[in-house]
């Protein structure tokens, strides 16, 4: 059943994000409240400590990344949001399995477009850098690479096993 109220803001959200590299905050919003109702019916008042945690778990966990700009806002409120279906527990799972999914696609991206080498200089440079100067600065990557990577397509195959029950 959760598919049904999950899968239609996931799937505008991949569309989103390939037309315009953005996740609307009103396709979010709508899914949060979706995810609120869903865990009032389904547990009733707890079901709002459920929304909370799931939704916050993400948040917690990669806020960091996005203070270095390794992953974007739209993505992390696009994992708050399908954790929020989840609950903390079911959150966690969607997170690894969709960091698992982009490290997969990201390998082939980076190899398909010839980019690996680059790539791996850009990190050293960046190591360097940090080391050097006792600073972080933020990680951005330039977009012209062939290797970008439109993390809500991972979120999506990240959570359904989890919406699937096998994880």
């Amino acid at each position: 059943m959760l598919f049904f109220y999950l899968l239609p803001f996931q799937m505008a959200a991949v569309m989103c994000d390939l037309c315009s590299r953005k996740i609307p905050n009103a396709l979010i919003t709508g899914g949060l409240i979706m995810a609120g109702a869903y865990q009032w019916s389904s547990n009733g008042p707890p079901g709002l400590l459920r929304f909370a945690g799931g939704m916050l778990t993400p948040l917690v966990l990669l806020g960091v990344l996005h203070y270095f700009r390794m992953l974007g806002a739209g993505d992390i409120k696009l994992l708050m949001m399908t954790g929020s279906f989840f609950g903390m527990e079911g959150s966690l799972k969607c997170v690894c399995l969709s960091f698992l999914a982009a490290g997969i696609f990201s390998v082939a991206a980076v190899l398909r477009s010839g980019v690996l080498r680059q790539r791996l200089q850009y990190f050293c440079q960046y190591i360097c850098k940090v080391r050097e100067s006792g600073k972080w600065v933020p990680y951005i990557v330039p977009e012209e690479s062939g290797a970008y990577l439109h993390f809500s397509i991972p979120v999506l195959i990240g959570s359904l096993p989890v919406m699937g029950g096998l994880f």
